[in-house]
């Protein structure tokens, strides 16, 4: 059972920061952390445009962006980022078409875009690296990164090794498409499995220096644009599949409502697919020429987000706790979150050692994720304040499996686990572990089975919650000896419990043997037995099971 310490009594065991807003205290060092996080995303803009990769997944990037932007108006400066600078001696090509991007929309929005448009058209936005594919007179002569949107990476060298990806198409015009290459998956269902790295693979493979050595059979392309095709969807979707590319028709629909929607993107959130996808794009036809389309800039096709399965959120306090068995576990106070319809405030960082490793202190921004049972984990450290400032955690490192038997203030934690533990054992119902500390901080119980006492018992107010606790505290007399054992704690596994029938068999010199305990086990019940007040506690339960003992006609006990 572990005892939260939230008291400034308990040597100070819990941080926490001031609120992140327009006015915090700490404004120089909040200004200091903002300025780098804003590098950070320049150089992972630079990562995903120029060189075809990105080292976080969109969910992240999008929150972090976010947050970067709303100190930028808090400051009255430009929430936009610098445009990526380019690398002279990179060989960019210019797109004969700009990419024109996709605005990210909520539900209300969504609503109130669909309604002021006519015919709509749904497909999964499917999570790979975007490319532009040029077509002269049959022959694939180009493949180009999505790059910054108006210059790209020349790929089409690489293009031969695409089994998926056609060479030669049956129509003697031009023809420019724009698309995705995606990392081929069986039956993947994205609420349960999330990305899986899928779109880095793909750019791993595309950011080689040297050519494969031989075909790439797991690389998928899915069209999702053609500017110059038809001006008819249906009719653009069925020469697409025509011509070789056959997905873009099979996951295309038209809507008409909002209802539709929602369904479709639950759909996509939640069958098998053969790639990964982070949510659904919708667009309205026709769309216009291709001569005004520019980067950056589209009002035709918008998209929709899978519900957040990789959430960031920064660290406010920390809580050190202690457990009876003297172990420090550490949890995180996190910024309000809500992860798969749970709402988030705090998080388990583990135990001492574990938090140390981590390395996580109040205003590091965390990833989380659900682990089984719906329980949040940390997944990573997205980023970490540079101000590194460490709460002195010395005075844990005392507490360990002997630490505590009895009440002192630094013991108050484990002391009441302690008890908390042994209540629970005994099933003393409503008796909880504020009404343990409570009886240690303001009755003087400081012993383990104190409150056994009469003398104890009759100094508590008689009030009715108070008779209701002493009707439970005398029902235990009765409880099994390896209960009471159990809940001291005794270091035993349940069977070997079970086979002492009475106090006195633990201080006799066989019992080692008897229970067959190793070396290291033996010197653990030798330590436990010597505990002076663990003594004490068995002398007490041998003098309330006289009685029992003598009534049920046993010699000893």
């Amino acid at each position: 059972m572990l005892l939260q310490v939230v008291t400034s009594l308990a040597y100070g065991m819990e941080y926490h920061q001031a609120k992140d807003n327009c006015d915090s205290p700490n404004q120089n060092i909040l200004i200091n952390d903002h300025q780098r996080l804003g590098n950070q995303l320049q150089e992972w803009n630079k990562n995903y445009l120029v060189d075809g990769f990105s080292p976080i997944n969109d969910e992240v990037y999008d929150q972090l962006l976010s947050k970067w932007q709303q100190r930028q108006r808090c400051l009255s400066l430009s929430d936009s980022l610098p445009q990526v600078p380019l690398p002279i001696l990179t060989p960019l090509v210019k797109h004969p078409l700009p990419h024109t991007g996709l605005k990210k929309q909520n539900l209300n929005e969504i609503t109130t875009w669909i309604a002021k448009r006519k015919e709509i058209w749904l497909q999964p936005k499917v999570d790979g690296v975007a490319v532009s594919l040029v077509y002269d007179n049959g022959q694939l002569v180009s493949l180009i990164s999505r790059g910054n949107g108006v210059e790209g990476l020349e790929w089409r060298k690489k293009a031969d090794f695409i089994l998926d990806l056609p060479k030669v198409i049956p129509i003697k015009q031009r023809v420019i498409l724009q698309g995705e290459l995606f990392w081929k998956l069986n039956n993947h269902v994205q609420k349960q499995l999330g990305g899986l790295n899928a779109r880095s693979k793909v750019a791993g493979w595309l950011m080689r220096k040297k050519l494969p050595e031989k075909i790439e059979d797991n690389i998928g392309i899915f069209i999702w644009a053609w500017p110059d095709g038809d001006l008819q969807q249906e009719v653009q979707l069925s020469r697409l599949s025509e011509i070789g590319f056959d997905l873009s028709k099979r996951y295309s629909h038209q809507v008409t409502s909002i209802e539709q929607i929602i369904q479709r993107q639950e759909d996509y959130f939640s069958t098998p697919l053969p790639f990964a996808t982070d949510g659904i794009v919708l667009k309205s036809f026709p769309t216009p020429p291709s001569a005004a389309w520019q980067s950056n800039q589209n009002s035709w096709a918008i998209a929709w987000k899978y519900p957040l399965q990789n959430i960031i959120s920064e660290i406010t306090g920390l809580k050190f706790g202690v457990g009876r068995t003297g172990i420090v576990n550490v949890v995180a106070s996190i910024k309000p979150v809500t992860l798969d319809a749970k709402q988030v405030s705090h998080v388990n960082l583990g135990s001492l050692n574990s938090w140390k490793k981590k390395d996580l202190l109040v205003g590091d921004h965390i990833q989380l994720t659900l682990a089984g049972h719906g329980i949040p984990k940390v997944e990573q450290v997205i980023w970490r304040v540079a101000h590194r400032d460490y709460p002195e955690t010395m005075l844990l490192e005392q507490f360990n499996r002997w630490s505590c038997f009895s009440y002192s203030i630094e013991c108050l934690p484990q002391f009441v686990a302690r008890l908390t533990w042994l209540g629970k054992q005994l099933g003393i119902k409503g008796v909880g572990e504020k009404t343990w500390q409570q009886w240690a901080e303001n009755y003087g119980l400081s012993q383990l089975l104190e409150w056994l006492s009469p003398s104890w018992q009759g100094q508590l107010p008689k009030t009715k919650t108070n008779l209701k606790h002493l009707e439970q505290l005398q029902k235990v007399a009765d409880q099994p000896l390896a209960v009471w054992l159990k809940g001291l704690d005794i270091p035993l596994s349940n069977t070997e419990i079970k086979k002492i029938d009475t106090i006195s068999m633990l201080y006799e010199p066989t019992i080692i043997k008897y229970l067959k305990l190793s070396d290291k086990r033996e010197q653990q019940f030798k330590h436990w037995i010597e505990v002076t007040e663990i003594k004490l506690a068995l002398q007490i339960i041998q003098e309330i099971k006289k009685p029992l003992a003598q009534a049920n006609g046993l010699s000893r006990y």
